[in-house]
């Protein structure tokens, strides 16, 4: 990689003393160092799934889901280096704000959401999950490179019982990522981007006595954005943003999405939420979790 691309990425990552401006040798420790602000610890721990116990070693977490700005600068890395095929694969799909919403309010979305400097900081979504498994190899390989060989930083999806494990926060089965089965606070303010349904939207069968959810409209999001900035709300225990809502995240076990989105009721923002997913969509971003390996596990292996 040229010296001003890793000037770039160090600024990008936060480190403006590493080794590009010092002139010192990339090593281990500058490498890891530019995981602060931009991954959390997450400790190892035990979580259910449908009734099954998996136990989950340590590693590090995106604190934020992937950014517009981040996914851009992994885009303009392919396109300079003559990477056409992967650049195929990588392009977000800005016409499934059209084609998957019939919805006036988000015309714009396709033609600002990804590259208007104001959604910088906002999830990146409409991309596969290949193009996710390619920015995550992307990352990896840029990583190895600020360490100067020195230590593997595997960047990767996560897996459902990672993810999982990240959203209880040390907590045993929280509903939702903070320590509590509402919505709200107590002062009356959403923890969580999610589509809140009123009264307006609530009818009761008179027949069955079951309650319906009358579509008044598919999105009502009026002039604003659908999505909130990637570090929005609140940080939970473990340092993380946005577990629940916002966008659904990508995990790696087969073609799911979990913790809800934008475009879902509350209870379908759970810890537990899990949907399916394939292609592209405007509701669906990732994360990544990164795992240490020191250069003699590298040698050994």
């Amino acid at each position: 990689m040229h010296k001003t691309q890793l000037l770039f990425l160090a600024i990008f990552f936060g480190i403006v003393t590493m080794s590009v401006t010092t002139k010192k040798k990339p090593n281990a420790k500058t490498a890891l160092k530019t995981l602060n602000g931009f991954c959390a610890y997450i400790p190892g721990g035990e979580v259910e799934i449908d009734g099954e116990s998996f136990t989950v070693q340590s590693f590090y977490m995106s604190q934020g889901e992937i950014t517009n700005f981040q996914y851009m600068e992994f885009l303009y890395f392919l396109k300079e280096n003559g990477e056409t095929e992967k650049y195929a694969i990588a392009a977000v799909d800005t016409n499934h704000w059209n084609t998957i919403f019939n919805n006036s309010d988000l015309e714009s979305m396709a033609s600002f959401y990804h590259n208007h400097p104001a959604y910088h900081n906002y999830p990146v979504v409409n991309v596969s999950r290949e193009a996710a498994d390619l920015y995550c190899k992307w990352l990896t390989d840029i990583y190895q490179e600020l360490s100067g060989g020195e230590l593997t930083l595997l960047f990767r999806i996560p897996t459902r019982a990672e993810w999982l494990s990240a959203a209880n926060g040390g907590m045993k089965k929280p509903v939702y990522s903070w320590d509590a089965s509402t919505l709200r606070n107590t002062k009356g303010l959403s923890l969580a981007n999610y589509l809140q349904l009123s009264g307006e939207n609530i009818s009761r069968d008179e027949e069955t006595g079951e309650l319906k959810v009358i579509k008044t409209a598919q999105v009502p999001i009026g002039d604003y954005s659908p999505t909130a900035p990637s570090e929005s709300y609140f940080k939970t225990e473990y340092g993380l943003y946005n577990m629940n809502g916002n966008v659904s995240e990508m995990i790696s076990d087969g073609n799911f999405a979990v913790g809800g989105d934008w475009n879902s009721p509350g209870y379908d923002i759970r810890n537990q939420s899990i949907k399916k997913f394939e292609g592209t969509h405007p509701t669906v971003g990732f994360r990544v979790v990164a795992t240490y390996f020191p250069l003699e596990d590298n040698e050994r292996n």
